[in-house]
This record gives structure tokens, sequence and C-alpha cells, in this order.
């Protein structure tokens, strides 16, 4: 469920007025709503122990958060420097990032399922990168490439400890997001106002942000990190979709490569998704 619903995040970035100009305040607005839905979240479900839970702090979900709050900054610059399928395919590239990851940091094993899917995954990449544009695209590129590892860092801090909550790391990301946002502002001598418009934008993202995080937050109690960002990847393919889809306005056109290497993709996943189901899965403590 996170991938489909941040799969709304890309679109909702066409609709800004001016976005170059207004990145910082927008990360500025998000990350407040982002750190206040997992907040709420938090409370609700812990209740008397909320001010407790935060003493279970590691190391690890600090470094997450740090990554986390800079991986924020790339999807922006590059969602406003590249089209929609450019950043997102980019992001296509964290299963094998982050399956890496955790056979190196937490010693997970990688199936041959999950090997066969990366492998379908990277064709897939292949065919959709094929004919697009690419000296248009290579600072979008780099930045969509730095966003995958950034996210696949994130995967693996938060089920390095499995007794650390797993939702601190993205409030606390969501936290240091304002902070660079805030600091970078004022030192480029800017200001906190943005068209009101921009502004109902950037809370209605940092909602999907929050819940999408809480749910994949979630979901790392139950697979391995390649696993969990395989099956996220729903965000690649309904992200395009919905900047192709007429009625939203966007309408950026995908190509035929385009098509055939997005169901590639949403073939391994649907498969990774099968194979889930077969394990037998013990959840974390």
């Amino acid at each position: 469920m996170s991938g489909v619903i941040w799969s709304f995040g890309a679109p909702l970035v066409r609709y800004l007025e001016d976005a170059e100009i207004y990145r910082l305040q927008y990360l500025l607005y998000r990350g407040l709503i982002i750190t206040s839905v997992i907040l709420i979240f938090v409370l609700f479900r812990e209740g008397r122990n909320f001010f407790h839970t935060f003493r279970r702090i590691d190391s690890w979900s600090l470094i997450g958060s740090l990554v986390m709050s800079v991986t924020f900054f790339g999807w922006i610059y590059a969602l406003t420097t590249t089209t929609v399928a450019i950043t997102l395919l980019m992001l296509a590239v964290s299963p094998v990032l982050s399956a890496f990851l955790g056979y190196l940091i937490l010693g997970e094993r990688l199936s041959k399922s999950t090997l066969i899917n990366m492998f379908i995954v990277a064709i897939g990449i292949t065919i959709m990168v094929w004919d697009t544009d690419k000296s248009a695209t290579i600072i979008g590129v780099i930045y969509g490439f730095f966003v995958a590892l950034g996210f696949s860092i994130y995967t693996i801090t938060i089920r390095k400890n499995p007794e650390v909550p797993k939702l601190l790391t993205p409030a606390l990301a969501g936290f240091f997001c304002m902070i660079w946002a805030t600091i970078l502002i004022l030192l480029t001598g800017g200001n906190f106002e943005m068209p009101s418009a921009n502004i109902g934008i950037s809370m209605t993202h940092g909602l999907v942000v929050g819940i999408g995080l809480i749910l994949y937050g979630l979901g790392a109690k139950y697979l391995p990190s390649g696993e969990l960002v395989m099956l996220s990847l729903l965000e690649v393919v309904l992200g395009i979709f919905w900047a192709w889809l007429p009625v939203l306005g966007i309408n950026e056109v995908p190509t035929r490569n385009t098509l055939i290497g997005g169901l590639a993709i949403l073939f391994a996943i649907v498969m990774q998704g099968v194979y889930a189901r077969k394990k037998h899965l013990i959840p974390m403590p």
C-alpha cells in the first residue's frame, strides 16, 4: 500500500506554481506535515508511553533519519529538474541497492526468486530508459540515483535494530528536513512565503509521504530489505500512469518503451508479492 500511496506524490509536485523557486519552502511545509502525521500515529499507538519511546532511539535511527532527510531534498530537486518518468525510473534502482546493502550489512540472504525479479526489473528499467532524451536528463538522473541510494540506506537502518520503533526514523527525517530547509532559506536570503496553492500541495504531499512511511515502516517488520523495496515499486508504475492520465491535466505521455518496461516491473512486483505470501514470515519483535 505504501507504494500506491506514494505514487500520488510525483504528480502533486507537477501542480506547483514556479516549483524551481519554492523548493525549500515546499520542503519546509512538507517536512512539518510528515513529522506531525507520524508523531500523531505514534501517540495514538503508544499512549502514555509516547515520550518513553524516544529513549529507544539509537545511532542507526539517527543515521537513517539524516540520510532520509537529504533524500527528501534529492526527490524534489529531481522532480523539478526532469520528468516524472525519469525520476521514478531511477527510484527503481533501489531494490538492487537495498538487497546488496542488506546482504552486506544485515547478512540477509538473497533468494533465487528475488534475484530473478531484480533481473526482470533491470530489464524493465533498460527498456524504459532506452528511448529517453539522455542529454536533457543527466542532472535529474544523478539526483534520482542518490534518492534511490538514500532510500536503500534508510531501509537498512530501520531493520538494523528490531527493538527500535520503526516510525521514529521517518519522523526525525521530516524534522531534520525542516531544519535544513530553514537554514538554507535564511542563508540564501529567501523568505518563508509561497503561493497558497503551493502550501496546500506541500501539506497534501506531506500527508501522502507520512502515511506511506507509516505503512512502509510497519512492513519492514515482515520482509527482508530487497523484497520490501521491490514491493514498494508500485510507486514507479502508478506514478508514471498518474502523470499521463489526461483527466489530471499533467499530460506527460509515456512512450511505448516506457509502457513495456513498466509492465515488466509490474510483473516482477506481482511475482515478488506471490513469493512473499508463500513464505512463513515471522514478525520481528
